[in-house]
């Protein structure tokens, strides 16, 4: 009822009171501030709703032919899809990706890439031999490229395989040969290791293909393999090795000489020479020959007794009639028999021989040179430096290596480093500074955009304002009705006597202010 009561009073105007409390000094040097939060805010709501998403492509290297597939069925199943404008990939948001794909393989999806085993199973019955071989050919290249693509830093890969055919009616058969393209990942390479593993992959998968017909290709068309590869060939190769050697060399120094005099009282460079030259050097002996096996023969022969009579037409007549005579003939007289004889004889002689085959290692040291420089104050009093030195030098020769028989060079020196630059930031500092520049220059352009625009503003509408409330009168609230109010007083009170009553005794009760 009382609030009835200063309803039906005069009842103080909200708008004038907001007005005055606006037109507070305090206030007005708070606009500012407020105007500077809430641009702020408004900023950041912007560049929320601005901002492009995090989106990732659902398949790297989508062919074509799928793409638009891929992309209907991502749309029918309410997946935020876009198209990059530069590689035509199909992109969803991040946290979508592996349930796209889970989604497209159910579908069947992508088709134009099918695995090694349903090109077998999708091979018609009755395939001729050549097509039969063709599909197998593409099934193997399709498992190596989907092999090598599973390597880190490789996003995609392709092998083209080079095997001629077996015929019996050919006789030097060409060796196969496979050429593989990788597509690496931004920013990434693959080390020397990694090259030999892929060539070694796919020369272990076909029969007859040896390592050295394999050539590995990037997406830029430089050669990753073979003796050509890179951009010094072997020349670059080399200088690989005897810059790998110089490292590994120079780390053993730095492990010994840092628990000594400290990482930062000391420098150290190597420099390893290798002998990559090839020699091969051929060795043969012959030994005194010495009788092994000696045969000889001999062999007699004796003509038979020579003819007699004298050969002629008498010698066919018919021989007269036998005439017997008490006096035998006399007998002829014997025939000497003259012997014939050959002696043949053969002799083997075993002659030694000795063969030996030096070949020489590729990559020997041929010379190694280290030089290293030491803080003086790390060395300790200028009195004991040179036996300090002394003991240094000892030290990094046991670990390098040293050979005096080679020319090998180990050099230690004592000097003052240059001392750093107490102004220079930290190096955290700096890579910190180059992330937050964007930023700190985003918050400059809101804050001259605020200062400079919003603030003048807002001190015109104060101005305005204050001057409003200084041409308005000042309004008085009416004067009460005292008599009004006690006949309503009488009034409650006798219609609610106990009630009256108790609040008379409160009033009773209660201690004076």
């Amino acid at each position: 009822m009382s609030g009835a009561l200063a309803v039906a009073g005069a009842a103080p105007n909200w708008r004038l009171r907001l007005e005055r409390v606006i037109a507070q000094p305090a206030v007005r040097r708070s606009w500012p501030l407020v105007a500077a939060v809430v641009a702020l805010f408004v900023g950041l709501l912007l560049w929320s709703l601005l901002r492009s998403p995090d989106t990732r492509p659902v398949y790297p290297g989508l062919a074509d032919a799928d793409k638009s597939a891929v992309a209907d069925a991502l749309r029918t199943a309410d997946f935020a899809v876009t198209i990059d404008s530069a590689s035509g990939a199909v992109l969803v948001p991040a946290a979508q990706v592996a349930a796209a794909r889970i989604l497209l393989a159910g579908q069947g999806l992508p088709k134009a890439a099918p695995t090694s085993g349903t090109m077998l199973g999708a091979m018609p019955l009755g395939s001729s031999r050549a097509v039969e071989g063709a599909q197998l050919k593409l099934a193997a290249e399709r498992d190596l490229a989907a092999s090598i693509a599973a390597i880190d830093a490789v996003e995609s890969a392709q092998v083209h395989l080079a095997t001629p055919e077996a015929s019996v009616f050919i006789r030097d058969r060409a060796a196969p040969t496979a050429s593989v393209l990788v597509v690496l990942a931004a920013g990434r390479t693959l080390s020397d290791a990694q090259v030999r593993a892929i060539v070694h992959l796919v020369a272990s998968a076909v029969p007859g293909l040896a390592p050295a017909g394999v050539s590995v290709v990037d997406q830029t068309g430089a050669l990753l393999s073979g003796a050509d590869a890179g951009d010094l060939g072997e020349s670059g190769r080399m200088l690989d090795v005897e810059a790998r050697m110089a490292a590994q060399l120079r780390q053993r120094v730095v492990q010994l000489l840092t628990p000594i005099v400290g990482a930062e009282n000391f420098t150290a460079q190597v420099t390893a020479d290798l002998d990559f030259a090839e020699n091969a050097a051929t060795r043969e002996s012959l030994a005194p020959g010495t009788l092994v096996n000696e045969q000889g023969s001999s062999t007699t022969e004796t003509p038979p007794p020579p003819a007699r009579g004298i050969p002629g037409a008498l010698s066919n007549t018919i021989p007269q009639a036998a005439q017997v005579s008490l006096t035998p003939p006399a007998a002829a007289p014997p025939v000497p028999a003259t012997p014939t004889g050959s002696n043949s004889f053969t002799r083997s002689y075993e002659i030694g021989k000795a063969v030996s085959v030096t070949r020489a290692a590729r990559g020997t040291l041929r010379r190694l040179s280290v030089a290293v420089v030491v803080r003086d104050e790390a060395l300790g009093a200028p009195k004991g430096r040179a036996a300090r030195l002394a003991t240094l030098t000892g030290l990094v020769r046991s670990a390098v290596g040293f050979d005096a028989r080679r020319g090998d060079v180990v050099t230690l020196a004592g000097q003052g480093f240059a001392g750093a630059d107490a102004n220079a930031a930290p190096e955290w500092w700096q890579a910190y500074l180059g992330d937050a520049a964007k930023g700190v220059l985003g918050l400059a352009g809101l804050a001259m955009l605020v200062f400079g625009l919003a603030r003048p503003w807002l001190r015109a509408r104060a101005a305005e304002r204050l001057a409003a409330l200084e041409t308005v009168p000042e309004v008085l609230p009416a004067p009460l009705d005292y008599d009004a109010k006690l006949a309503e007083a009488r009034r409650l009170a006798g219609a609610d006597t106990a009630r009256a009553t108790a609040v008379m005794r409160g009033l009773l009760r209660a201690e004076p202010a």
